[in-house]
């Protein structure tokens, strides 16, 4: 038994060698063969292609580090100097954050950042508010829609998780008031109209109605989210549907002359207005690139000065001694014309 067992297992060790020695010179010919086989020329170009593209970021980003803005600290990550874009609050005296920051920052949602590129000299960086804040929202909106509440709204609207989510951070930032949820109350819709909404107008009267499903004077995430369904992403049945609702300013179920009447002169005031902003800002540009130059004479041109003289005073000549000097040339030439044409 022993004898026989010794025997299997040189057996067994000599068909595993064997075995071993097979598979290891098959993946050397592999290997061979595919060293030689060439590849595809499709798999060579898309190499490059994603090689080119990796050199093009390693490149944008290089160029981008190359901008070093010293004596500017990011407000976020505490970087200094910031390198490669900064982003300066508009609204702030003093708040930068570096473009690794930026996307994540958690600054005041209602701030507008100017994106400057081109490092500003250090004592010339301005320390001040540059502008006013654009959007009345709170600062204080800071929720976020729940997953419930995006599904609800995903079956009520037209509108995707995404946007929802970008519709609603536009909502907080237009949001005044401080209830929860927030709303926009009707001062702050006119205020958005710009100049369509300093004048009381049946029109926009008639488009907060719109939106305000619930009537109680108070703009919502639902309301605003149902009305630009419609508006954006509606059939044209549903729009027809709500633009009748909008004229019926009764709410008769049809239409009067009355009706209108009243819509037609709001909208051609609400054109006047908007006409009259358009010409205003005309006027504007056009006294900001105007310039007087055409309207100068020739002369406006040379502004060096005169050159002094010589030191020595010319004596100009009397006006009635010039005079009688021409009139004696004037007769001499005629004399001796005269006296040669007598002689001939």
């Amino acid at each position: 038994l022993a004898v026989f067992a010794m025997n299997q297992f040189v057996v067994g060790i000599a068909i595993g060698t064997a075995i071993g020695t097979t598979a290891i010179a098959a993946l050397v010919l592999h290997s061979h063969h595919s060293r030689k086989k060439p590849r595809p020329p499709n798999a060579v170009e898309d190499n490059q292609h994603l090689l080119n593209l990796l050199y093009g970021i390693a490149g944008d980003q290089a160029r981008k580090e190359g901008f070093v803005h010293r004596g500017v600290t990011c407000n976020a990550c505490q970087a200094c100097p910031l390198r490669g874009i900064r982003f300066k609050c508009a609204n702030c005296v003093d708040y930068d954050v570096c473009e690794s920051c930026e996307p994540t920052d958690t600054h005041n949602h209602t701030h507008v950042f100017l994106q400057i590129r081109i490092p500003i000299p250090p004592l010339c960086s301005p320390r001040t508010v540059l502008l006013s804040p654009f959007y009345p929202g709170l600062a204080s909106n800071r929720g976020q829609l729940t997953w419930p509440e995006l599904k609800k709204l995903q079956r009520s609207t037209n509108f995707d998780k995404v946007e929802l989510e970008a519709l609603y951070e536009q909502y907080k930032a237009l949001s005044t008031m401080e209830r929860k949820g927030g709303g926009i109350d009707k001062a702050t819709f006119h205020r958005c109209l710009g100049p369509l909404g300093k004048e009381p107008n049946l029109v926009t009267e008639r488009i907060f109605k719109f939106f305000d499903r619930d009537g109680d004077d108070v703009i919502d995430f639902v309301d605003l989210a149902g009305g630009l369904s419609v508006l954006c992403k509606g059939t044209q049945e549903a729009k027809i549907m709500y633009a009748f609702k909008g004229y019926d300013i009764n709410n008769t179920g049809y239409l009067t002359r009355d009706e209108l009447r009243q819509m037609f002169k709001a909208y051609f005031l609400l054109n006047m207005e908007l006409v009259r902003d358009v010409v205003k800002a005309l006027e504007e540009e056009m006294m900001a690139h105007f310039t007087d130059k055409g309207d100068r004479p020739v002369s406006s041109v040379f502004t060096a000065p005169i050159p002094p003289g010589d030191g020595q005073q010319r004596q100009k000549p009397a006006i009635g001694s010039a005079n009688a000097s021409l009139l004696d040339s004037t007769a001499a030439g005629y004399g001796r014309q005269d006296s040669h044409t007598h002689t001939h």
